[in-house]
C-alpha cells in the first residue's frame, strides 16, 4: 500500500500514513487512522480528523471521544523521501492543527 504523505496545516511535511497507521517524518509510529477518518494516538486518546486527506485537524470546541485501547505498535515501515513543503492553508475557524501536539518530535 502508498504511503499517505501528512502535512502541517502551515504547510510543513510532517510524516505519512502507511496502512492506517500515522507515523513521523522518521518513521516513528505515532498513532492510527479509524475508517470514518478518525485519528488516535499510539495512546488510544483521540488526536483528530484526517482532512483532505493530508492534514489532520481537531475541532477546538468538540467534546473528545473516549479514547480507546491502544493496538500493539506495528512494524515501522521505511519512511519515504520526505515531500516538499506545501503553502499554508488559511486557518478555518474552529479547527487547530491536531499535529501541534507533537511539536517537539519533529
Amino acid at each position: 500500500m502508498d504511503k499517505t504523505p501528512i502535512f502541517r496545516w502551515s504547510g510543513e511535511y510532517f510524516g505519512f500514513i502507511h496502512n492506517n497507521y500515522l507515523f513521523d517524518s522518521n518513521g516513528n509510529y505515532l498513532g492510527w487512522i479509524e475508517e470514518d477518518g478518525s485519528v488516535w494516538d499510539k495512546d488510544g486518546s483521540y488526536l483528530g480528523e484526517l482532512v483532505e486527506g493530508n492534514y489532520i485537524l481537531r475541532k477546538s470546541n468538540k467534546i473528545e471521544p473516549i479514547p480507546k485501547v491502544s493496538r500493539i505498535p506495528p512494524i515501522p515501515p521505511i519512511p519515504p523521501i520526505p515531500e516538499i513543503n506545501r503553502i499554508g492553508k488559511i486557518p478555518k475557524i474552529g479547527w487547530e492543527d491536531a499535529l501541534d501536539k507533537f511539536k517537539d518530535n519533529t
